[in-house]
């Protein structure tokens, strides 16, 4: 007798089990969640199909419009005809829509959980030069000076969502790029490139998610970098610097604690930055005045290079030492 009571339990359980899959569908397809858990995303104008993980005795697919605020609005509309088990939705036309299904299935009535038909919000890509400081000095729009033995890390500002670069060190004749134009760095596919000679820099990029869909802003875009052993620069493989000639007062030098730069005629400065002897920037200070001083005492005892930047833009550099 016990026995068939626990089988009878168990027959009860299953049906309510049964009952209970009946009333909860699940719409799956092969992008929902790949990107986002409720959301599929679409590669340009793509088509994706929705489908429920289980077979219900009517369908009827709705759709609502996507809004920015919450809660949403918008009414959900049947969709005219979406009354099967699968809904074919396209990227170009449903777009920011979200979608859900009505079933029923004996005395079973149920919705299921929206999803969302997403766009990827690809933003273009853009690069991002990171200058050493007291290496470089800017002679034009997206023309600099570089120290020899300086280098420029030059970054993909979207990194997220741009996979594989070409990488380019002068514009190239056709884009997508020949893999014989000689304006390609060879084995430069990530998203940042180290440049240490002269070139003309830029990228082209594809998406990581969509892998075919790619861009390329342009010449314009690209940024000129001029290596060479200019006036300002200092010799970074020996540590030996070469001083731009200039009038700045630096006081006292050595110090344990406080320093003084500058010169009253040019009363502030937008930008003074104090680096090391490998290149490494220590301290900045912006709209520095002549007449404050600047703590210094934090510093690690030895040589250190000041460079400052008057109001007109000229540069000049001093060295002091800390003691």
């Amino acid at each position: 007798m016990k026995t068939k009571l626990i089988f009878l339990s168990l027959l009860f359980l299953s049906f309510l089990n049964l009952k209970a899959q009946q009333c909860t569908p699940v719409i799956t397809s092969p992008r929902l969640g790949t990107m986002f858990p409720d959301k599929v995303v679409f590669c340009n104008s793509e088509s994706e199909t929705l489908t429920t993980t289980q077979t219900y005795a009517t369908y009827q697919w709705y759709k609502q419009e996507w809004d920015w605020q919450t809660p949403n609005t918008n009414p959900w509309v049947p969709i005219t005809g979406a009354t099967s088990q699968t809904l074919t939705i396209n990227g170009s036309t449903d777009m920011l829509y979200y979608f859900k299904v009505e079933v029923t299935q004996n005395d079973c009535t149920a919705e299921s959980e929206p999803v969302m038909a997403d766009g990827y919000a690809y933003g273009l890509p853009f690069m991002i030069a990171d200058f050493q400081p007291g290496t470089f000095e800017e002679i034009g729009p997206g023309e600099y000076n570089i120290c020899e033995g300086a280098s420029v890390q030059l970054n993909d500002g979207f990194p997220l969502v741009y996979g594989t670069h070409t990488w380019f060190k002068c514009v190239p004749a056709t884009i997508p790029a020949s893999s014989t134009d000689p304006c390609i760095i060879p084995g430069a596919t990530g998203d940042s490139y180290t440049a240490t000679s002269t070139g003309n820099y830029g990228f082209y990029a594809c998406t990581e998610y969509c892998p075919d869909q790619c861009e390329f802003l342009g010449d314009f875009a690209f940024i000129q970098l001029n290596f060479g052993n200019w006036n300002f620069c200092s010799n970074l493989s020996t540590g030996e610097v070469k001083l731009k000639e200039n009038s700045l007062n630096i006081y006292p030098n050595p110090t344990s604690q406080f320093l003084y730069i500058g010169r009253e005629s040019d009363k502030k400065y937008p930008e003074v930055s104090i680096i090391d002897m490998s290149g490494k920037l220590i301290k900045q200070k912006k709209d520095h005045t002549y007449s404050e001083a600047i703590d210094v005492s934090g510093l690690v005892p030895g040589t250190y290079i000041v460079v400052s930047k008057n109001a007109d833009g000229k540069i000049f550099k001093n060295k002091f030492i800390k003691k």
